[in-house]
């Protein structure tokens, strides 16, 4: 199937708010930019994916992804994540994609080997593939198709309101519990779990 993925990548520098009691501003902005660097890594090395789309309103971001030869949106207006994604959805329908797939910026346990096993999930379309966060109320990956199935809903609760808005869609929901792709960076108690549980070559140096 012709799949593009998205990549929605808030600024660096703002990045991770919620990490600012157990990490500096300088190793916030360090973290985000490995995170984000080494998900462009894995989706370059997924041959299911047709293109690679990253939105984002941070001007090195999107400098860096051009050079590395992958599409760029950049986010206008307030920011906001589903918005943001709504722009870059309406961009990929350009290129009558039949499916896309939302991947945060955040996951440091991320393979390609994941992502794979996402798509091959895949089913005859109306249907979608997603993914929930470790405690089953976020939405870590999210594979649509139709690329414009539902309007995109991530905040709270984002798992469970996806799932609403999917079968209400007519179209048939696959749910994947992938053990690497639910761990994202949200809380000091995530980041806690990855450094007990895990050594992460993305997160050294």
């Amino acid at each position: 199937m012709s799949l593009w993925a998205i990549v929605p990548v808030k600024p660096l520098c703002f990045g991770k708010s919620r990490l600012a009691e157990v990490l500096t501003e300088d190793e916030r902005l360090s973290l985000n930019e490995k995170l984000y660097r080494h998900t462009l890594k894995v989706l370059t090395q997924v041959e299911q994916i047709s293109d690679i789309l990253v939105v984002s309103r941070d001007s090195d971001v999107l400098a860096y992804t051009r050079e590395l030869g992958i599409r760029t949106v950049q986010e206008n207006g307030s920011p906001e994540l589903n918005e943001a994604l709504r722009r870059a959805s309406v961009f990929t329908q350009m290129y009558s994609p039949e499916g896309v797939l939302i991947v945060p910026a955040d996951l440091p346990l991320l393979t390609p080997n994941d992502i794979s096993q996402i798509i091959e999930k895949a089913l005859s379309p109306p249907f979608a593939v997603i993914v929930p966060d470790r405690r089953m109320e976020g939405t870590n990956a999210l594979l649509i198709s139709p690329a414009d199935l539902i309007t995109f809903s991530f905040g709270s609760d984002s798992f469970n309101t996806h799932c609403r808005l999917i079968k209400s869609a007519g179209a048939d929901l696959e749910i994947l519990i992938n053990e690497n792709i639910a761990l994202d960076l949200d809380l000091p108690e995530d980041l806690d779990y990855l450094k007990l549980n895990y050594q992460v070559p993305v997160l050294q140096g």
